[in-house]
């Protein structure tokens, strides 16, 4: 009896530490809002569950979707547009659908929008008539994006001046030479902040929030709507109450993902709320009960059971 349970002891263990030790991988890129965002998650499931998150980090996002879909990567996150395009194979990954991904959950808005320096002459969008405005290759996300800010104002890049980058870290690296009058930027992230302290401040530019302007912007950016910051976040280039871009932002996962998995990483991050909301601006609108949201994707069965379980599953 004493040797059956010293093994069943020592099996006890082996299986806790094989547990404790597990390993996920986590497609992130290496700069800006998606790297943060990436990183706290990571930290938030490493500490609530008993996987060990890492990210993986790359250029960009589209380097690591197919990795995912092929089961490389077990995670993801990006904005739902770029997960929704991939999905279906439509818009920056016409004709290369990722039918193979699964939505694990929405997390939160993902606010972005232009920057200028604090003391330029540029207003509105449509003040970048005949000014330097970075240019993406066609079908890349900062083409999608860079046209929707402009549609915003009816313009299009043949009202200004193209300056080619081939990445988001180009483009911030122009704007901060002065080759660029504008950039994008994720609102709050380290990049904007920098920018605020090494140019003597910024400014980020107010989208009209006419109907007939979001349905523009609609067209290169599907399901991105405007959220209005308030001087009193504290952001820095925020002066006065602006219209900024949104768009929720989505962790998915490998159809071959193993349910435990996906269910430990949702259930970790549920109970972080807290956790994550400290972690700075980025995270501002998550709610654990709107992680099941219905965004037009399929969601992964290790996700579903956990949401059923909470009772947020609503369909």
């Amino acid at each position: 009896m004493l040797y059956k349970s010293l093994l069943a002891g020592a099996f006890i263990m082996m299986t806790a530490h094989t547990a404790v030790a597990q390993v996920v991988a986590l497609g992130s890129t290496a700069r800006g809002g998606t790297s943060q965002i990436g990183r706290a998650l990571s930290a938030a499931v490493s500490e609530a569950s008993p996987l060990q998150m890492r990210p993986q980090e790359v250029a960009n996002t589209a380097d690591y979707i197919p990795l995912v879909n092929a089961g490389e990567l077990e995670f993801g996150i990006a904005n739902v547009v770029q997960t929704y395009f991939a999905y279906t194979g439509t818009g920056m990954s016409d004709g290369r659908p990722n039918e193979n991904l699964r939505m694990v959950a929405t997390l939160m808005p993902f606010r972005a929008g232009f920057i200028v320096p604090a003391d330029s002459d540029v207003q509105s969008v449509s003040d970048l008539k005949g000014k330097r405005v970075p240019s993406f290759s066609k079908g890349a996300l900062g083409e999608h994006v860079v046209n929707a800010y402009l549609a915003n104002a009816g313009m299009t890049p043949d009202d200004v001046s193209n300056v080619p980058v081939p990445n988001f870290p180009r483009m911030w690296a122009s704007f901060g030479e002065g080759s660029t009058d504008v950039t994008v930027v994720v609102v709050g992230a380290a990049t904007a902040r920098e920018f605020h302290a090494t140019m003597g401040g910024i400014r980020y530019i107010d989208f009209d929030e006419s109907e007939e302007a979001v349905t523009r912007m609609n067209e290169w950016l599907p399901q991105m709507y405007l959220l209005r910051v308030d001087p009193s976040s504290g952001i820095p280039g925020i002066e006065a109450p602006t219209d900024v871009m949104a768009y929720d932002y989505t962790l998915f996962a490998s159809k071959d993902t193993s349910d435990e998995q996906v269910y430990e990483v949702v259930k970790a991050l549920y109970e972080s709320e807290e956790n994550l909301l400290a972690t700075g601006p980025f995270f501002d609108g998550f709610d654990g009960d709107r992680m099941g949201k219905d965004v037009n994707l399929p969601y992964h069965p290790g996700a579903v059971k956990f949401f059923e379980e909470k009772g947020i599953w609503n369909r």
